[in-house]
């Protein structure tokens, strides 16, 4: 199987990972680069997140805190209700394709939540590991690469995993 048919489908947030050389608490990131220690980014301790490949080449991801307060009356949050809310959320969509001798996915997006990112194609570096004990079971790992030249990409790895299907 292709890397291609390997990204097609439903995938589920497992974790969003700052990753550093220099952090004391000795979690190392399984399937990394050798010596990066990895613990959860601040407000996605216990994320929720789909992302979503399809063969057609759309795709859509969106993922949150858990974190988040509901709002008090839902169609018409306070300022204050947006700020937070928006602070542990991220999400867009638009098309998709891979660089497979690069080990990179392409994003071109065409709605998002940060509204820079509308119109521009976010590159990610990508690997796959296998879920020992549990054939066909497949984890994505995704880093960003910076949108532009002046700019530093950020230390963090999404780990994506496929669902597992419902017993009947």
């Amino acid at each position: 199987m292709g890397d291609f048919e390997r990204f097609v489908g439903v995938w589920e947030l497992e974790a969003i990972l700052e990753v550093s050389e220099e952090n004391d608490r000795g979690n190392f990131l399984e399937g990394n680069r050798a010596g990066e220690v990895a613990v959860p980014a601040a407000g996605f301790e216990q994320p929720l997140g789909l992302l979503l490949y399809l063969p057609t080449g759309e795709m859509s991801v969106h993922f949150a805190g858990t974190s988040r307060i509901p709002f008090l009356r839902e169609f018409s949050p306070s300022p204050s209700e947006l700020v937070s809310a928006g602070a542990a959320y991220g999400g867009y969509a638009g098309r998709w394709e891979l660089d497979e001798s690069r080990h990179e996915v392409l994003h071109h997006v065409k709605v998002a939540f940060i509204p820079n990112r509308t119109g521009t194609t976010i590159r990610r570096s990508y690997s796959f590991e296998e879920i020992s004990g549990s054939p066909g079971s497949l984890v994505l790992c995704l880093r960003p690469i910076a949108l532009s030249p002046s700019e530093d990409a950020p230390r963090r790895v999404l780990r994506w995993r496929r669902p597992t299907a419902p017993t009947p």
